[in-house]
């Protein structure tokens, strides 16, 4: 039973990595991924992989599996992958691995598309890896404060928010519209990215903070709610991730760690561009000031910088 277990997660993490590899952009469209039957071969292989007394020492992977795992090796030192074969195992998984505890008062997790939100923030944590997310938790329990993710209602106007008053609460809000939910790898990557820079200025306070994120826009400016209206994507992608990371040096931080979950390709070709050097500079930034503060335990969110950091370094060679 135990090794059954074990297989079950290796092979949902093996098709969580296959299915975000091939259709990176796409956390939203929950509607058009067939969770059930992707979870039918996610048993059939583990049953399979149970069965077969070498399992324990050369498991066969599913066919593709051997050479995405082969391309994620250099980038990616922890993927765990939860229990999720229903939603209060995954739950308990969420708060034993991470520290986080995790409320889903209404239920999301136990509808129809619960299996495909487990997936979506199983693959978020991931990325940041379990060693990070706890060194983060522990950092909030210094102040006396829980780190909670709760998944809300509907919500017109936001995807998710993070607030720190007594606790540090990230709500993730569901929308009935897959392309509305905040339940998805990118909001949840974008709001751990405000929890870890609200620690990160505990440490160098605002000010600094602000002003080392400011200095790679030159002359521009933020501009709070105006961002929508002055957005110029021939210009201002040289800068920012999109046209959000304009309201604030907080969004900026924000929405390029969500940018390298959500268009990895995209940031990838941008940040393997000379033409990008402002983008490129705040990646970096952002990664330094992660790895020193929290913890240097989250390469894989960074894979996409990785990557143009060796396009870079092959083409100057």
């Amino acid at each position: 039973m135990r090794n059954s277990m074990i297989w079950k997660k290796t092979a949902l993490l093996l098709l969580c990595l296959i299915m975000t590899l091939t259709s990176f952009g796409c956390f939203g469209l929950v509607s058009n991924i067939d969770w059930e039957r992707l979870f039918d071969e996610a048993e059939a292989y583990a049953r399979e992989a149970a069965a077969s007394e070498d399992n324990e020492s050369n498991p066969s992977f599913p066919e593709g599996a051997e050479g995405l795992k082969y391309d994620q090796s250099k980038y990616i030192r922890y993927a765990y992958g939860l229990d999720m074969f229903s939603a209060e195992a995954f739950i308990a998984d969420v708060n034993a691995t991470y520290n986080i505890f995790l409320k889903d008062h209404l239920d999301h997790l136990s509808s129809h598309l619960g299996r495909g939100m487990m997936l979506e923030l199983g693959y978020a944590l991931s990325l940041f890896s379990p060693t990070f997310i706890r060194e983060l938790v522990a950092e909030y329990e210094k102040h006396d404060a829980s780190f909670i993710v709760e998944l809300g209602d509907h919500n017109d106007f936001e995807y998710g928010i993070t607030t720190w008053r007594r606790n540090l609460t990230i709500v993730l809000y569901h929308d009935r519209n897959p392309n509305r939910s905040g339940i998805t790898a990118a909001v949840l990557t974008h709001e751990l990215a405000h929890a870890a820079h609200f620690i990160i200025e505990e440490y160098i306070g605002e000010e600094r903070s602000e002003r080392e994120m400011t200095s790679f826009n030159g002359k521009l400016q933020y501009v709070e709610d105006m961002y929508d209206e002055v957005w110029r994507p021939d210009y201002h992608s040289f800068y920012f991730a999109y046209d959000y990371g304009m309201y604030d040096y907080y969004e900026d931080i924000a929405t390029i760690m969500e940018w390298l979950v959500a268009e990895p390709d995209d940031m990838f070709e941008r940040l393997s561009d000379h033409n990008y050097e402002a983008l490129f500079g705040k990646a970096v930034y952002i990664r330094d000031i992660m790895y020193y503060y929290i913890s240097d335990e989250c390469s894989a969110l960074f894979m996409p910088l990785y990557r143009a950091e060796e396009y870079r370094e092959d083409a100057a060679a």
